[in-house]
């Protein structure tokens, strides 16, 4: 079961989302942003169609309903016109949502992070990384940082103890995974922070933090160095790189779409023709797509195992 000190933090949670959800600051969105799903019907699809011409497009949810639509609403026309296919975004609420959407075929492609690759497959099977996304350098991997305030005592992980940390989704890599293991290697155990919470995203981590509601946080390379950047958090340490996000697909998918959308986003060239197409720097593929291995994947498994489905049980 999720531990207690998980649901003692519940309600402060349900307070921070009731801010979080409407008003983001302007170093973390640009200005006030009412985030009313009703007003983006047309970008996200509620409800699936039979009509075989349809092809849903779901995501993990990184920095907001209305950010993370806006970042895959582009590429769902750049598909369309490279497939002949008509793509839509499908909207989940949760991770967990992502999971089975991509699984059950309710959605056939989705941009996930290894986490919900590995929950998905083990928990529903059917589903395949289709290519991993790159950094701007063409790496195929990403790091977690742990951060705290810049007037913030705390200077390296081992002083986290009897701490407050916010971490974001449950099933989260980078805002979860990945910081768990950094806290573990440092000798900290969850149990020995004075309060701790899962957030839902990587950008309500980093304001819960920079608000004060908590001391210290985990999150995503790229954000951080952007908030710290402005001064706005001071990054205490850095994990070692692990593979990195993908777009998955479900392993029913007709083998013509799936060879068309893959070779489509092979093709893509973030650095120079398609500079334009997207918001690249919020998104977890700046650097474009390259073809992947199940096995690259493999170093997930244990992890998930031992601090995901660990806390589960």
């Amino acid at each position: 079961m999720i531990s207690r000190e998980f649901i003692v933090t519940t309600t402060m949670v349900l307070l921070l989302f009731s801010i979080l959800f409407y008003v983001y600051p302007p170093e973390l969105g640009g200005g006030a942003v009412l985030v009313d799903l009703n007003e983006i019907a047309d970008a996200t699809v509620k409800q699936t169609t039979s009509d075989e011409n349809v092809v849903y497009f779901g995501f993990d949810l990184r920095l907001g309903p209305k950010a993370d639509i806006e970042i895959y609403a582009p590429l769902m026309d750049y598909l369309s016109a490279k497939t002949g296919k008509q793509f839509k975004i499908k909207y989940a609420e949760t991770y967990e949502e992502t999971q089975y959407y991509l699984a059950s075929g309710i959605v056939s492609f989705a941009a996930i992070g290894p986490v919900s690759y590995v929950i998905a497959e083990e928990k529903y099977g059917n589903v395949i990384p289709l290519v991993v996304g790159l950094d701007s350098n063409g790496a195929p991997t990403y790091r977690a940082v742990i951060f705290t305030r810049p007037d913030s005592s705390i200077m390296k992980i081992e002083d986290l103890r009897s701490h407050s940390f916010a971490f974001g989704s449950f099933y989260s890599t980078q805002g979860h995974l990945i910081p768990r293991i950094m806290l573990e290697e440092a000798g900290i155990k969850i149990r020995d922070f004075k309060r701790y919470a899962y957030l839902g995203s990587h950008q309500a981590c980093a304001q819960a933090v920079i608000s004060g509601l908590f001391d210290a946080g985990g999150m995503q390379d790229t954000l951080a160095y952007k908030l710290e950047s402005k001064g706005l958090i001071r990054i205490i340490a850095v994990s070692k790189p692990y593979p990195r996000s993908m777009i998955a697909a479900n392993k029913n998918v007709d083998p013509e779409l799936l060879g068309k959308v893959k070779l489509a986003l092979i093709e893509l060239d973030p650095l120079g023709k398609d500079a334009n197409l997207l918001d690249w720097s919020k998104t977890e593929f700046s650097g474009g797509f390259a073809e992947v291995d199940l096995e690259y994947y493999n170093v997930y498994f244990d992890l998930v195992r031992r601090f995901i489905q660990g806390e589960e049980s």
